[in-house]
Parts: C-alpha cells; sequence; structure tokens
C-alpha cells in the first residue's frame, strides 16, 4: 500500500510538471509603441495570444500605437500567454461643455475641472458683479452648454470684474448742450 501511494504521488508530481511545462518559458517580444497591425503580427508569429483592454488618448503618441503592454518585453513567462495591450485613441475623447455661466469662478472652475478641463484661463470683462462668469470660449469662440470639445482643452472663462461698463448716450451729451446754451451753470447770485 505505502510503494502505491508514493507510486501515484510520483506519477501525479510528474504529469504536473509535463502540464504546466516547468521550466520551459520564453521570452515576450516588445511591442511598446509599435502600430497595432505590426505588433499583432509579432505577437502571432511568436505564439502568443493578445487582449486589448484599454484605449486613451496621449497627445504627441502615435495614433493607434501600443502605449503599454502586460506582461512587459522581455520577460519570461510561459508560451501562449495572453498578453494584454492598451492602445493610444486615434482621436481625443470627447466632453460635453457644462453650464458656467451666472456661476462663480469657483463654482465654475471646480465644475471645468470635474469634466477634464484643468488648463482654464479667466479674462476679466467689464460687470457689475464681481467674479461671475459671463461666458466661456474655446479657441475665441463662444461654447453653449453642450458643445462637444476634447478633453485637457485650453478655455477661457469670461469673469466679471465688478465694474460696469459706462457708455455715453448721444442723447444726454445733445440735451447737455442744449440746457448750457439756454441757461449759464452758475448762478451768480449766489456769489454776491
Amino acid at each position: 500500500m505505502v510503494i502505491v501511494f508514493f507510486l501515484l504521488i510520483g506519477i501525479t508530481l510528474y504529469g504536473l510538471k509535463l502540464y504546466t511545462r516547468h521550466g520551459k518559458a520564453v521570452l515576450v517580444p516588445e511591442v511598446k509603441a509599435l502600430i497595432l497591425p505590426d505588433a499583432l503580427r509579432i505577437l502571432d508569429r511568436e505564439g502568443f495570444r493578445y487582449e486589448i483592454i484599454d484605449s486613451l488618448f496621449i497627445d504627441g503618441a502615435t495614433p493607434g500605437s501600443i502605449v503599454e503592454q502586460t506582461p512587459a518585453g522581455g520577460s519570461k513567462v510561459k508560451e501562449g500567454r495572453i498578453i494584454y495591450l492598451s492602445i493610444n485613441a486615434y482621436s481625443p475623447r470627447m466632453i460635453s461643455c457644462p453650464k458656467v455661466t451666472d456661476m462663480s469662478l469657483r463654482q465654475a472652475l471646480a465644475s471645468l475641472e470635474s469634466r477634464g478641463l484643468s488648463d482654464v484661463r479667466i479674462q476679466n470683462v467689464p460687470s457689475e458683479y464681481p467674479d461671475l462668469v459671463i461666458g466661456i470660449e474655446y479657441r475665441g469662440e463662444p461654447l453653449e452648454p453642450g458643445d462637444k470639445l476634447p478633453i485637457g482643452s485650453s478655455v477661457t472663462l469670461l469673469v466679471g470684474n465688478g465694474v460696469p461698463e459706462t457708455t455715453f448716450d448721444s442723447i444726454v451729451v445733445d440735451e447737455f448742450s442744449q440746457a448750457s446754451d439756454e441757461a449759464p451753470l452758475t448762478d451768480n447770485s449766489w456769489f454776491n
């Protein structure tokens, strides 16, 4: 009985060694920075399976290129292992412009940052209310709530400076000039 027990354990351990291919490993090819079709061709040729798990947009990276691979290139793994890939998207993710008009500057900045717009420039404009957002612009064009723009874009907030814009009406000027023709501005009786 003892001999049969040790014989079964030996056969099981040998079978596991064959099944798991213990001691046999292959190097993972480096496909990072390659465009997707070239990377997939290399992985197929080397006998690896692959799965695209994520796509993100990195400005400056080639669209459709591999930006991350797991396990990393040069690692030793079993043959047929799945290589997980993240690729650079072909275009940046688009977001909807939130409604920021008639908000305080602090509220508008928080709303924009929560949507992924952290590059916000502030331009002061005449308004009787200080720190009130009057409007928002992207590349010099006004934006409406719901307009689409790329995440990470630079936008400009038009913010009130607390000094209302003064305009002179031509009627007031005309009435003033007519009044000065009719009567003197000072009454000399006061000085006597």
